[in-house]
C-alpha cells in the first residue's frame, strides 16, 4: 500500500497525499527555487539536472519529515528544505573553488548569492519566523554562551554601532588586544558553522 501522510496547504485545507502527489503538486516551487540560484551565476550556472537531483531529495526529506501536527502548511517546510538544498549545491561549489584550511572570512561569499557569514547573522525575532536562519542562530547562541563574547558578537554583526575601539576602551584594554578577541571569536564561530551549518 502506497504510504500517505496529512498535508496542511496555506489556505487552511488538508489532504491525504502520497509522495508522488507532493512531489508532482511542488515540483515547480522547487524549479523556481533553483532556477532562482542560478540567475545570480549567468557564468557558470550549476547543470539543472544535476541542480534538481539535490532539489528533488530536499522534496522527499520533507515528504518524510513533516509533522501536520506542527501546524504549519508544508509550502512553509519545504521551503525551508529548498533553501538548504540549493545552499548545499551552491556551498560545495564554493569549497571547491576556496580551499583555506576550512576556514571562512566572515564577510566572504558562501554561495553563489553572494551571502556572507555576516549576512546570515540575524535578530532572534526575525530567526523565530524563518526555518533557514533559526537553525544558524541556534548554533550561534549555543556556542556564544558567555556574556563577554556576546559583547563581542556584537562587533561581528555591526561594528558601526559596536566598534572594536569601543571595546577596548570599555574594557581598558589596547585596540590591538580587542580586536584579538574579537578575531578568535570569528574563528571559533567559522569552524562551529562550517562543521554544523554548512556540511
Amino acid at each position: 500500500m502506497t504510504e500517505t501522510k496529512l498535508i496542511l496547504f496555506s489556505d487552511g485545507t488538508s489532504k491525504e497525499l502520497t509522495f508522488e502527489e507532493v512531489r508532482k503538486l511542488h515540483r515547480p516551487m522547487a524549479i523556481k527555487e533553483m532556477r532562482k540560484a542560478n540567475s545570480k551565476s549567468l557564468y557558470n550556472p550549476i547543470e539543472e539536472e544535476d541542480f534538481m537531483q539535490e532539489m528533488e531529495l530536499e522534496i522527499w526529506r520533507a515528504f518524510e519529515q513533516y509533522d501536520p501536527d506542527l501546524n504549519y502548511c508544508f509550502s512553509t517546510y519545504l521551503q525551508y528544505k529548498l533553501l538548504k538544498g540549493v545552499r548545499n549545491v551552491t556551498y560545495s561549489r564554493y569549497a571547491k573553488k576556496n580551499q583555506h584550511n576550512g576556514l571562512f572570512s566572515m564577510n566572504a561569499t558562501q554561495n553563489e548569492n553572494d551571502l556572507r557569514l555576516e549576512d546570515m547573522f540575524v535578530s532572534e525575532e526575525s530567526a523565530s519566523n524563518n526555518f533557514f536562519f533559526k537553525e544558524l542562530f541556534e548554533i550561534i547562541q549555543k556556542n556564544v554562551p558567555s556574556d563577554s563574547e556576546k559583547e563581542l558578537l556584537l562587533i561581528l554583526l555591526n561594528k558601526k554601532e559596536h566598534s572594536v575601539q569601543d571595546y577596548a576602551t570599555r574594557h581598558r584594554i589596547t585596540r590591538q588586544a580587542a580586536n584579538q578577541r574579537v578575531v578568535k571569536l570569528r574563528k571559533k564561530l567559522q569552524k562551529i558553522i562550517k562543521n554544523e551549518y554548512l556540511t
